[in-house]
């Protein structure tokens, strides 16, 4: 019994130091810029890395993979609470894919998928007791398509239209918050028609003080993804190498600085939609000309 006992103990303390040793050396990759300061492998962001007064230092902010500076693969984000906050799919530093946004009590509050700066496909979004708020569907080109329901906060239907090519056409109904139809009117190419509308008299009053209209056009025209702020997870360099972000993550100039002016490098310039449209390449602190797009930008 002892000349088993002795090797399985041995074995057992063998295990232990090689998986510490395994765990340090995951640490040691954990954080990692290249030679030129580009942010590569996984990387944790802790609160002592960003400007948010929120955190505290030790706490986990984000985490996920950087391919060259770029967002890539999953990243989730957490609350200051430390409960999840988003998983977000990224390629190349910009959001695509199926994403998911937490309250900070656990429940989800939107689901939905991003390609291309837009919406597309299934759109759900939901209250913070867990009933459905929203369910929209958009098309390839970030379009409402089909019908669209709202909902109140008691899981009861508070309005539904549908919409062609995102322009609402037909009836539209609005129901009280107990499921009375309490308005009519009809739409022809996001235009009411004239001398459709019909209200009913009578109408239940909500059970608690009115809030924002359920039906809002700009709703689900852009994502909540933009509103996390890119890490700060190295120090600003006044005389030397930087790469600065926006709040979405893409990367706004490269190069060598002096005196806090992009000296040598790339300055990035994106449209509304954020989508990279040109590059303009600075020399001694001037502009000399603009950059080709290449696949990489």
């Amino acid at each position: 019994m002892n000349t088993f006992y002795f090797p399985l103990k041995g074995l057992l303390l063998c295990f232990i130091m090689l998986s510490n040793i395994a765990a340090f050396a995951f640490e040691g990759d954990i954080n990692r810029t290249d030679a030129k300061g580009q942010r590569q492998g996984y990387w944790i962001v802790k609160g002592s890395m960003i400007n948010d007064k929120l955190y505290k230092p030790e706490d986990k902010v984000e985490e996920g993979v950087y391919q060259d500076n770029r967002k890539q693969g999953l990243w989730k984000r957490y609350w200051p609470s430390g409960k999840l906050r988003n998983e977000i799919n990224y390629n190349e530093g910009k959001p695509q894919g199926e994403y998911k946004l937490y309250y900070e009590n656990g429940r989800l509050e939107e689901h939905g998928r991003w390609t291309n700066n837009k919406n597309v496909g299934d759109f759900r979004r939901y209250h913070t007791n867990g009933n459905p708020q929203q369910q929209f569907y958009f098309d390839e080109k970030g379009k409402r398509n089909g019908m669209q329901k709202y909902y109140h906060d008691n899981g009861k239907l508070a309005l539904e239209v549908n919409v062609v090519n995102g322009a609402e056409s037909g009836i539209c109904k609005r129901y009280d918050h107990n499921g009375s139809v309490v308005e009519e009117k009809t739409f022809e190419n996001g235009v009411v028609k004239q001398g459709s509308i019909r209200r009913t008299k009578g109408m239940t009053p909500a059970p608690t003080p009115a809030s924002k209209d359920p039906y809002d056009k700009n709703i689900g025209k852009e994502s909540k993804l933009t509103e996390d702020k890119t890490n700060k997870a190295q120090a600003f360099k006044p005389n030397g190498f930087n790469v600065l972000y926006d709040k979405n993550g893409n990367v706004t100039q490269s190069g060598e600085f002096q005196q806090g002016r992009l000296y040598d490098g790339k300055w990035y310039r994106y449209n509304s939609d954020g989508i990279l449209v040109r590059i303009e390449i600075y020399k001694g602190g001037r502009y000399i000309g603009t950059g080709v797009i290449s696949e990489q930008d």
